[in-house]
């Protein structure tokens, strides 16, 4: 009798535990799946490009990471989407393919295809996507506003972090203008600020007011920036100097004491109009609480009408890392300087990458003088 009851308790019990196999089965399957997706969305993949050389193409919204005093960001081509939800289409003429980039925390820094091969802790990539079958384009409205500029020669940038001490002054003459909103969505695209030592331009009172909403710094430049005028004598220069500010404090509530002379400090020019004027406007200046900024890195882009971008960003470098403060010299002057906009995608970069960050400048920061 008791044979009996353990033979049928026993045929109770062997569906449950096939059952519970079963599903063990499939929870150890679907864990696998899960840790395989999960290192594959960690990832971040090489970008490669059709020709490898520089293209011209639109920039769509702010798509940057910050990461260890950095950025890192991603193209898309115009035949691309975007993978995943936190990142913005960027559409461009270039044959750019590439995977998504996921917005995590690693304390491993991304790094080039060219670094994983020669790393000394052999940390490789991995391979990159296919990009067999393309998505649809990614349609952008007419009224949208791009911003024309070349893409850099690496999509996802390994910017090192900032040294200590090294910040470069962007400083933009003559403006606003034309290129100014573009200027501005650059800027904020890679995340750094600038100081843009403006001028009178009728009909531009939103652009000035662009600077300063958004985030960046407002100078003077004086109102006319005709030397006839301004270097005249001591009372022509401030009271030029004194419109422009009453002028820039109209449209954004701004009172600026950070200026520059038109023509540096050193400028000769003056002489034709007043003789030894610039050593009085130097000490006057300072007297009257202002700030005055001449710079150590000219780009040369106001040598020549849209100088060739390629030849803005070499002067840049050429001079750069000769200084822990570096005020680069640009000019925001419409279509006569619109290649520096296209030059300074690349320029940027470069920056970062030496290990420099980018602030405006402020009232008590590092001057530069021209002292010949």
């Amino acid at each position: 009798m008791s044979q009996k009851n353990d033979g049928a308790g026993l045929s109770v019990y062997i569906p449950m535990i096939l059952t519970a196999a079963f599903l063990l089965g499939c929870f150890a399957i679907a864990l696998t799946d899960v840790r395989e997706n999960a290192g594959q969305l960690t990832a971040h993949s090489v970008v490669s490009r059709s020709d490898g050389a520089a293209e011209s193409g639109s920039l769509r919204k702010k798509s940057a990471v910050k990461d260890s005093g950095g950025l890192r960001y991603r193209w898309v081509s115009a035949s691309d989407t975007a993978s995943d939800g936190g990142s913005e289409a960027v559409d461009t003429a270039a044959n750019v393919w590439l995977s998504y980039y996921t917005e995590t925390s690693s304390e491993t820094p991304v790094a080039s295809e060219e670094e994983a091969v020669s790393s000394e802790e052999g940390v490789s990539l991995p391979e990159p996507v296919s990009n067999e079958s393309e998505p649809e384009p990614v349609p952008i409205s007419s009224e949208e506003e791009k911003v024309s500029l070349r893409l850099p020669n690496e999509h996802y940038i390994n910017f090192t972090p900032p040294k200590e001490g090294h910040i470069a002054y962007l400083t933009f003459d003559d403006g606003p203008s034309s290129n100014t909103e573009d200027i501005l969505d650059i800027l904020d695209y890679y995340n750094v600020k600038a100081t843009f030592f403006v001028i009178y331009h009728k009909d531009m009172a939103d652009k000035y007011k662009a600077i300063v909403d958004r985030g960046h710094t407002i100078a003077l430049h004086t109102y006319s920036h005709d030397y006839a005028k301004i270097y005249r004598s001591e009372k022509a220069f401030f009271n030029d100097l004194a419109r422009i500010d009453s002028y820039v404090y109209s449209v954004t509530g701004v009172h600026s004491k950070i200026m520059r002379f038109p023509g540096g400090s050193s400028n000769t020019v003056s002489r034709h109009y007043s003789q030894d004027l610039m050593p009085t406007l130097k000490e006057s200046a300072t007297k009257r609480g202002y700030a005055y900024h001449d710079w150590n890195v000219d780009s040369e882009d106001a040598a020549h009408n849209n100088l060739d971008p390629d030849k803005i960003v070499a002067n840049v470098k050429r001079d750069l890392t000769k200084y822990r403060k570096p005020d680069i010299l640009m000019h925001d002057s419409g279509g006569s300087k619109r290649t520096t906009v296209e030059a300074l995608p690349e320029m940027i970069e470069y920056i970062y990458a030496q290990g420099y960050k980018m602030e405006g400048l402020q009232l008590d920061s590092y001057a530069v003088h021209h002292n010949f």
